[in-house]
């Protein structure tokens, strides 16, 4: 009985793969209220395969400051999710550099879906490579491409979406997405109706705190297929100043 509840709430929880899924790209500015934190970033989700099976991959190429460096970077980033019944993240790679190209940051994330578990490797500069490994829910999903599947979620006042989130800490949260109602967002790439959803995390006893935590937003277009506009809240996770990630161009 047991397996089979835990059965219920993996297929309750999974985002549905649409019945037509089209390349996609554009870009984006942050901002925030330290000055020192500031990048613009191309980004794309192209249709590609993996082990045989349906798959999306997230592409990132950014440039700015970051809080954790002193300097000006540039990265890039590769998530690759299953995209066939459900999307779920599978392999992920992040690099991080300093100006004239001298490596600052290597991040990997490796999902076994068959042992419900992740592989979590990270390198900074010539220190010593990091390795761990977690357990995780079959529902879990990854920050990187996170927006992009996002959109696909029917949240509603009524139905709010439950899931589990991996972050780069790395620590996996268990979290809800509910819906804030609609607004109306201007952003560079132009003015746009949009529902809002909130992440909130489940902090079960601690949940007490909940209100003194940075808020996690994301804005997406009312008009289907629900487009990604805008990001509020941490600028890599826990701990991490907020910023607002708008849409500067699309190229749809």
């Amino acid at each position: 009985m047991k397996h089979a509840i835990y059965l219920f709430v993996f297929f309750a929880s999974v985002i549905n793969v649409p019945a037509t899924l089209t390349p996609q790209s554009g870009s984006s500015r942050a901002t925030a209220k330290d000055p020192k934190v500031s990048w613009t970033s191309e980004w794309g989700m192209e249709l590609t395969e993996f082990e045989g099976k349906k798959a999306a991959r997230f592409t990132e190429k950014g440039s700015g400051r970051l809080s954790s460096f002193s300097q000006e970077v540039r990265w890039s980033s590769e998530a690759v999710w299953l995209a066939d019944n459900a999307f779920l993240p599978v392999d992920i790679e992040k690099t991080v550099t300093s100006a004239d190209g001298t490596p600052l940051l290597v991040e990997r994330k490796h999902f076994d879906r068959e042992k419900g578990t992740v592989l979590f490797e990270r390198r900074k500069g010539g220190a010593r490579p990091e390795s761990k490994t977690l357990d995780v829910p079959a529902d879990t999903l990854a920050i990187e491409g996170l927006a992009g599947v996002l959109r696909f979620v029917s949240v509603d006042k009524d139905h709010p979406f439950s899931a589990h989130v991996l972050t780069n800490e790395p620590h996996v949260y268990s979290v809800n997405f509910e819906w804030r109602g609609t607004e109306r967002i201007e952003t560079a790439a132009g003015t746009f109706e949009c529902y809002k959803v909130e992440m909130i995390p489940n902090l079960g006893v601690l949940n007490l705190i909940r209100p003194f935590l940075a808020k996690t937003s994301f804005w997406f277009t009312v008009a289907a297929p629900h487009y990604w506009v805008r990001y509020e809240g941490p600028e890599s996770g826990p701990r991490t100043p907020d910023v607002v990630l708008e849409l500067s161009e699309s190229a749809h």
